[in-house]
């Protein structure tokens, strides 16, 4: 294994951290304490062709690898945690389409998320009675001769409500198995697919948050990816979690990442006793015990998406990238919050919302109890 960072890696972040970077930092200042999704953040991203980089340069993407995206997600996280919460979003729902779309299926969708006319993308899986536990899913597409009628109700879906596209996942008949879940490909503007709805969120405040709802939506039959497949869209949806965990662990990064440089360089700055607080051994071993954590988190990361690049067995160590890192994220933020002491209770500071963005962190793509079992599992 190389831990080396290439010299494309390293224009791309520099790119991402000068250029994209400023301009990300104005937009997050500009709304630190004005929730709601602010469109002129997917439009910087779009600038960059940053909303979906893994997407083939065939079809309008840049092509990243699992390993160089991982690079660029910690830090559009640093900088502006919403922001790469949208990306990640878009990359889990675009992903079963590269995976098993048809040629057809990634011809046409996949060019919407791409260059700097891109638009977001929504996975509905969640619903209100479960997520992890598909048998308390209850969204059913009824087969018809036109196409599938689709009905039911999916919650707590990131993009929802602002997204040209929701990947959806849906029984096709009762009593619900496995065997009969599909993956279906629902333009946001399809007839019968209404918002329900808005969630106010103590944290990534700038995401748009919602329930969808889906009132005899009819989808035609050319929207479902590998219809007459059984079981193709379990297997599907294990396949778009795996990688996408890891993404999660990149943007949990991130957030570790600033909350860690917003502690030091408070400590650098303060004085107390005469002294920087750096320099007192309970701060300094803080800060230490900090950076060893960031670290430790950022390389089971590496390796993680390393090895979906080498097209390893990399599930088990998704799982742990995402426990990790989602951990060491939260961890972190406290720590900082602490070091930094009252001005981190105000909400015009930076570390506050950094706190309440990691909380989300442990929920998202999996609670991360659902990681252990999944690692357990594979021990």
């Amino acid at each position: 294994m190389d831990f080396s960072i290439s010299p494309f890696q390293m224009e791309l972040i520099r790119m991402v951290r000068e250029e994209l970077g400023s301009k990300l930092k104005k937009i997050r200042e500009k709304h630190l304490n004005r929730p709601g999704f602010k469109r002129e953040i997917l439009s910087t991203l779009a600038e960059y062709n940053l909303v979906c980089p893994t997407i083939p340069k065939e079809y309008g993407g840049l092509g990243l690898n699992r390993s160089t995206t991982v690079l660029v997600v910690e830090e559009i996280a640093a900088l502006f945690p919403a922001a790469a919460a949208m990306l990640v979003a878009t990359l889990h729902a675009v992903e079963p389409i590269m995976l098993a779309g048809n040629e057809k299926q990634k011809e046409y969708f996949l060019p919407w998320f791409t260059g700097k006319k891109a638009e977001l993308a929504s996975f509905a899986l969640t619903e209100p009675e479960g997520g992890s536990d598909l048998a308390q899913m209850h969204t059913i597409a009824t087969r018809t001769d036109e196409g599938f009628i689709i009905n039911g109700t999916k919650d707590f879906i990131i993009n929802a409500g602002v997204s040209k596209l929701v990947t959806l996942a849906a029984f096709t008949q009762k009593p619900v198995d496995k065997i009969w879940l599909r993956i279906f490909l629902v333009p946001s503007s399809t007839a019968g697919l209404k918002i329900g709805r808005k969630y106010d969120t103590s944290g990534l405040e700038h995401l748009s948050i919602c329930q969808l709802i889906f009132e005899d939506a009819l989808l035609p039959h050319e929207y479902v990816i590998e219809e007459s497949k059984p079981g193709s869209g379990y297997f599907l949806l294990t396949q778009t979690f795996d990688l996408g965990r890891v993404m999660v662990a990149a943007a949990s990064l991130g957030i570790a990442r600033a909350a860690y440089e917003e502690a030091l360089l408070f400590a650098e700055n303060r004085i107390q006793f005469g002294s920087k607080i750096r320099s007192h051994q309970a701060i300094a071993f803080d800060l230490a015990e900090m950076a060893t954590k960031l670290e430790m988190a950022r390389l089971i990361t590496w390796k993680a998406s390393w090895l979906m690049d080498q097209g390893g067995d990399f599930s088990m160590h998704s799982s742990m990238a995402k426990l990790a890192a989602s951990t060491t994220a939260q961890e972190i933020t406290l720590k900082a919050a602490d070091i930094i002491g009252a001005r981190s209770y105000d909400k015009n500071s930076y570390i506050e919302h950094l706190v309440r963005d990691a909380r989300s962190l442990s929920t998202l793509e999996g609670t991360n109890n659902i990681q252990k079992m999944l690692i357990a599992s594979q021990l």
